[in-house]
């Protein structure tokens, strides 16, 4: 049963829905300046791979200076020099990093203190998943998908938004979350991490609300599977009954997931996915949220809520005979500590 990644069909599907919704823009303010980057100041946090390096690239490349920021120094360095080498210096904006650990608040204050300036553009990309079913999971994983896929996002914004919110003469700037696709739909294997993305889509919700006397827009991205160094981590302790729900994987590269995000920004849109699985999801699930396309969305929650319940019980079908095959009704009994890995930032 396929439930979050891409396929054949559902690109084909996703490319007509998107020829008939751009006729009519329901949420989105226009096509174009909503997210201006040009001559703008940006921070992106988790930025030394993934969609966080792609997407320094993609804004310094628009004429954007901006300031990446992770705790591995050594990847800092490459994606600095990375975007240098192929965009050039010729457009006078520039490219450089602060190394930290912003899971820590003082860490988070010393990098606005760094930088020296209040930023327009402020992207929360730090995340990692490490899949595996949720009894056979040490504590040292359980904190660090707290730490690394929520406290990242949490501080440095609050840091950075007690900074923006000081500007005598509000603008309009952007504070950007990255959340997954599976703050819509999460399902076993994903208890490291999909609770915390949940609770970022919450707080972009609330933020959103906040910080809107100030001028400041708050979006959240919801994106599918990404091509990243990330996710070729996750493949590794990926249980089989979550490959299973799953399905075929048909991951979008890093620059096509950037590519999606900065269009739909530019667009006016506050919730953004990445492929049509995402949308559908966030469709069926958006209560008070932001819409995207909201004509399309309300025939497709009204679809999903009368097959939704059919589905579910498909899923828990694969699951009890998931663990009847592995003679694992009672998974409680074989608990076992998933190995140590270190803070990937997607």
């Amino acid at each position: 049963m396929i439930l979050v990644h891409d396929t054949t069909l559902s690109s084909n599907i996703w490319c007509t829905i998107s020829a008939i919704i751009l006729i009519q823009s329901v949420e989105g303010t226009g096509m174009f300046d909503n997210f201006d980057v040009t001559n703008k100041k940006a921070i992106i946090t988790g930025a030394s791979q993934g969609v966080g390096a792609e997407f320094a690239k993609l804004l310094y490349g628009k004429g954007c200076s901006v300031v990446i920021v992770a705790r591995t120094e050594s990847l800092l360095k490459q994606v600095v020099k990375d975007a240098i080498d192929i965009h050039g210096t010729e457009k006078g904006n520039t490219i450089s990093y602060v190394a930290a650990d912003i899971s820590k608040y003082d860490q988070c204050e010393r990098v606005l203190e760094e930088v020296g300036f209040s930023p327009d553009i402020v992207f929360c990309c730090a995340g990692s998943s490490i899949p595996g079913l949720f009894l056979e999971l040490d504590e040292k994983t359980l904190s660090s998908g707290i730490d690394i896929n929520y406290k990242t996002a949490l501080y440095f914004s609050h840091v950075a938004l007690k900074v923006m919110t000081k500007v005598e003469k509000p603008y309009k700037r952007h504070l950007v979350f990255f959340s997954s696709v599976l703050a819509f739909y999460s399902f076993i294997g994903y208890g490291q991490y999909a609770p915390m993305k949940a609770a970022l889509r919450s707080l972009s919700d609330i933020l959103r609300q906040e910080v809107s006397i100030h001028n400041i827009k708050v979006e959240c991205i919801f994106p599918g599977n990404t091509l990243s160094e990330g996710f070729l981590e996750e493949e590794k302790s990926k249980p089989e009954i979550t490959r299973i729900i799953e399905g075929p994987s048909s991951p979008i590269s890093t620059e096509q997931c950037c590519k999606i995000i900065y269009n739909a920004l530019q667009s006016g849109y506050q919730y953004v996915t990445t492929d049509f699985i995402g949308y559908v999801l966030m469709s069926a699930s958006l209560g008070g949220s932001p819409r995207y396309y909201g004509v399309i969305q309300v025939i497709i929650s009204f679809l999903f809520s009368i097959f939704a319940p059919i589905a579910s019980m498909f899923v828990n079908k694969q699951i009890r005979d998931y663990f009847k095959k592995q003679s694992r009704i009672s998974p409680s009994s074989s608990s076992s500590p998933s190995p140590e890995r270190e803070q990937k930032d997607k």
